[in-house]
Parts: structure tokens; C-alpha cells; sequence
């Protein structure tokens, strides 16, 4: 094993490869997402269809595919995923047998614990490449808290760790925080560490859900689907539903300077973001504003700092208007939903 540490010279960096992506829009290749939402919301069921879209190679709902081998990670009701929901969507897609090729690892795995990290690299290359791995669900996938440090830590390298040793993508479903759905509930060293962040609302009632790009690292932020969810072979499937709507594109559609200020603001957050005590305070993470301000001088495109300065009051008073942030004490923090 060669294990010299390889520099990039600035003509490497620059032909350095585009990404490409595994679900055109929605996950790139060789990347780690993070599909998050309430209880309830359907996360699973979707979850489900972009894995098989990806392993049948079937456009997901008009979006082109990579086709590869997906492996389903259950940590809760294993049972069901594998004897009904993946089975149930085969069926319903009429895909032919010798065509079923996903694989279910039926149990918790401790993506924190390198010993399991090692077993499970192992048991993907004994059964061939794979294109994408699904977690479902996030917080039954470690041995320690998803709120600790050390532990988010451990998570993320091992999560790196098998993306680089086998080339699959990564993607984790996870549940949003109790007081704040608008984003997941774990340590921000977590909610950092994702290239997509993907938000899933649910209507149970209705039977519907919406799909909707939060952010992509490295790519075009947008993308909303909207589906409904049918009774097919003993199991739900998403069928896309234009007439369904998220919440997000129900509102004031956000500007590129007020999105950008968003994304510095979640840049901040993870970089310097605390909690605070009292009641005048979030039960989430708030971070001074001029943290925020350094951070969106970093996504500016203005030419000079008076430029970026307004650029910044502006994208700031007009988040808090639309109730997408809110402010104290010289911290600012992110509005749910």
C-alpha cells in the first residue's frame, strides 16, 4: 500500500474532474447526503425509490440515473424493508427478477467503530461495486450519542472511509431536531459534514411528500418534487404529484444573494456556532453575525467591500422578514421551516 502523501500542483487542481452525478440533481457521485425530515413524513419510502432507481437504472422521475449497486443499511425494521418495501416497489415497477439485484444489511452498524467500518467494506467488495449505500436510519447507526463530539467525529471519517475505499455515495436518512425542523437532529459537526442536504415534508393525512434540495456543496442549490404516495403490493410507492407543493415553495422563491447569505449563515453555524442559555435564547445553535458576515464575504461576488457590505444588510434584513432567520444580541441564528 502506497501511503506518500500526494500534492496537487495548481495545473492539477485546475484539471481536476467535474462532478458527475449518480440521480442527476439530486446526489452526485462519490458524495455523502443527508435526507432529513419529521417522523412520519415519508422519508423511508423515498429513500427506497431513489436506491432502486439506482439500481434499475430507471430515470427517477424524469431525472437520468447512474445505474450501480445500492445496499440498503436497516437499523430500524429491517423486516419490513426487506420483505416488503423493496420487494413491494420491484412489483410495482414490474421489474423483472433477475433484475432485483439490491442488497439489505438487516441490522445497526457502528459507523463510529472502525472494526465495523472494516467488515463492512469487506462484505461490499466480496459481493461486487457499489454505486450507492442507504442509511435509514441515522441515529441507529453509531455506537455513541449523535449529539457528542467525538462521536460525530468517528461517524463522519468512517462515512468518508468507506466512500473512498469502495466509490459509493452515501445516503443518510435522518429525523429533525424537536424544536427546529429545519434541519437534522445530530451535532453540527454531522450536519457540516454532508456534500446535499435533502428535506422531506410529509403530509400523512393526504398521503403526500415533498422532496426538496436544502443545499448541494458543490452544484446548483434547487430542485422541489412533489409526491403522492400510492398503496402498491403491500407496501407505499411515490408517484410524482406536480399539484404537490413544500412549504419552501410556497414562499417569497429566495434570491442568489439571500440564498448564499443562508448558506454562510449554515457555514457559521458549523464553524462557529454555540448554544446559549436563557430564555431569550434558541434551543439550537445561534452565531455572532459578524462570524455570519465572513462567511458570506467568502460567497460574495461583489467587487468592493462597501459592495459586500450592503450586499450583506440587505440578503440579512430581508431573510428576517420572511422569517428565514431571526437575531439577538448581535447572534443570529436559522427560523424552522
Amino acid at each position: 500500500m502506497d501511503n506518500k502523501i500526494q500534492l496537487l500542483s495548481y495545473e492539477d487542481m485546475c484539471a481536476m474532474p467535474e462532478p458527475e452525478w449518480l440521480v442527476e440533481g439530486l446526489i452526485q457521485k462519490r458524495s455523502t447526503a443527508v435526507m432529513f425530515g419529521k417522523s412520519n413524513a415519508f422519508k423511508s419510502f423515498l429513500a427506497i425509490d431513489i436506491g432502486l432507481g439506482v439500481d434499475t437504472g430507471q430515470d427517477w422521475h424524469g431525472n437520468p440515473v447512474s445505474p450501480g449497486g445500492v445496499l440498503f443499511v436497516a437499523t430500524e425494521g429491517a423486516n419490513g424493508v426487506g420483505r416488503l418495501r423493496i420487494p413491494g416497489w420491484y412489483e410495482h415497477h414490474r421489474i423483472d427478477e433477475g433484475d432485483r439485484r439490491a442488497y439489505l444489511y438487516p441490522k445497526e452498524i457502528r459507523l463510529d467503530v472502525a472494526d465495523d467500518i472494516t467488515a463492512l467494506i469487506a462484505a461490499m467488495n466480496i459481493r461486487g461495486n457499489f454505486a450507492l449505500v442507504v442509511i435509514d436510519i441515522f441515529g441507529g447507526s453509531m455506537a455513541g450519542s449523535e449529539i457528542e463530539d467525538k462521536t460525530a467525529r468517528a461517524w463522519v471519517h468512517g462515512v468518508q472511509r468507506i466512500l473512498r475505499e469502495t466509490g459509493a455515495s452515501i445516503l443518510t436518512v435522518a429525523h429533525t431536531g424537536w424544536q427546529d425542523d429545519s434541519r437534522a437532529r445530530m451535532h453540527t459537526h454531522f450536519w457540516g459534514s454532508f456534500d446535499t442536504r435533502l428535506k422531506v415534508e410529509g403530509d400523512k393525512e393526504a398521503m403526500t411528500a415533498t422532496l426538496t434540495v436544502e443545499r448541494h456543496k458543490d452544484a446548483d442549490s434547487t430542485g422541489s418534487w412533489g409526491f403522492r404516495l400510492v398503496q402498491s403490493h403491500g407496501t407505499l410507492v411515490p408517484e410524482m404529484d406536480t399539484s404537490v407543493k413544500s412549504t419552501a415553495a410556497k414562499k417569497t422563491a429566495l434570491s442568489a444573494k439571500n440564498r448564499a447569505a443562508l448558506n454562510a449563515l449554515d457555514d457559521a453555524l458549523v464553524e462557529h456556532g454555540v448554544r446559549k442559555q436563557g430564555s431569550d435564547w434558541p434551543p439550537c445553535n445561534v452565531v455572532m453575525i459578524d462570524h455570519w458576515r465572513q462567511h458570506f464575504y467568502l460567497h460574495s461576488a461583489d467587487d468592493t467591500a462597501e459592495a459586500k457590505r450592503k450586499a450583506f444588510q440587505r440578503a440579512r434584513d430581508a431573510l428576517r422578514e420572511h422569517g428565514h432567520v431571526q437575531f439577538y444580541d448581535d447572534h443570529a441564528w436559522r427560523c424552522a421551516g
